[in-house]
């Protein structure tokens, strides 16, 4: 009678043990990556549009600070409106200051990127069919004595679309300028806020979708609050005068907007004082070196977004003797081309 030997059984090495736990770990993983689309499983999905604010005076990432609700027109290679996104500052916070894109077919799209324009300060035509045809306007009739509501803008162009994983970075740029101007006067006379007033003249009250001007016609800006001043000039001492604050659309190399300063009271307003701001605040930008590196004039216009004039005239609104910008000191002598 034949004998049969027992089965033996080879035990699994501690090595192949732990092979196969990683195997079927990953194809979990793996398996969760494919079937799942949810930010909780920490899987990287979709098309997404993440959004950078660091083209300010500082130089630093400050998006989450400044960036809120936010509209993207998207457009085919055409020019064409394909879809318009409406994100709220919440859902922004909430997927990490991105915007998902997706609904399209695999192709290249153009995407343009508005924060602010919920405000009741804009108003926006031609949305919806050529980018070409779109514009940004300030809502209501020149002149504007409106502190206008922040306004950003981006740009992608010619980004190819698939419904595979990837992101895009946005470079948000601010549009809008403040302006805090201060008329002073030496001597026993100070300016009160009867002997003048300030205009700014531009005609960047209508944008496109490249953020360029769309129109040649002069909006005029008027100031949205005037009040009576001292200063401690350390030059001249305390001086008497009044500030004007304004606000202004993005200020453009190429446009010559001109900041005046009329003398009011009886009889029509006399002009005192007719500069370009982007060439004198251009000057400042010249001197300044935080970058690192020197600053082009649109540069620096779009980084930065407040500035402050101070006019020290003689007695009354008599000569100019010097402008400051942002504390730099301008002589008359030397720069001022009145």
């Amino acid at each position: 009678m034949d004998s049969k030997r027992p089965h033996q059984h080879r035990a699994l090495s501690p090595y192949t043990v732990l092979t196969a736990v990683l195997a079927v770990a990953m194809s979990v993983v793996l398996t969760a990556c494919t079937w799942t689309r949810d930010d909780s499983d920490g899987c990287q999905y979709g098309f997404w549009l993440r959004l950078s604010y660091t083209y300010n005076i500082m130089d630093v990432e400050a998006v989450q600070r400044y960036i809120g609700d936010t509209r993207v027109y998207v457009y085919d290679a055409d020019g064409t409106c394909v879809s318009r996104i409406d994100v709220t500052a919440a859902q922004l916070s909430k997927d990490g200051w991105r915007v998902r894109i997706e609904g399209l077919a695999e192709g290249d799209y153009r995407f343009v990127v508005w924060s602010g324009l919920g405000s009741n300060h804009y108003t926006v035509a031609s949305d919806s069919g050529s980018q070409s045809d779109f514009r940004l306007a300030l809502a209501g009739a020149s002149p504007y004595a409106t502190a206008l509501s922040d306004l950003y803008y981006g740009r992608l162009d010619s980004v190819h679309y698939t419904d595979t994983y990837a992101e895009h970075t946005v470079s948000m740029v601010k549009d809008t300028n403040q302006l805090t101007c201060v008329a002073v006067s030496v001597g026993d006379e100070p300016i009160t806020t009867a002997d003048c007033t300030m205009q700014l003249l531009a005609t960047n009250g209508v944008m496109d979708a490249t953020n360029g001007v769309a129109t040649a016609d002069c909006s005029v800006y008027e100031p949205y609050a005037t009040e009576a001043v001292t200063i401690d000039d350390p030059d001249y001492g305390l001086l008497g005068g009044v500030m004007f604050s304004l606000r202004t659309l993005r200020l453009l190399e190429g446009d010559d907007s001109r900041l005046q300063l009329l003398k009011t009271g009886s009889g029509s307003p006399q002009t005192v004082l007719d500069i370009s701001v982007p060439q004198y605040v251009g000057l400042v930008g010249e001197w300044y070196t935080n970058l690192g590196r020197k600053v082009g004039l649109q540069e620096y216009l779009d980084r930065q977004d407040y500035y402050t004039l101070v006019f020290i005239f003689s007695e009354g609104l008599g000569q100019l003797l010097q402008l400051k910008v942002n504390n730099w000191n301008v002589r008359a002598n030397n720069h001022l081309k009145i």
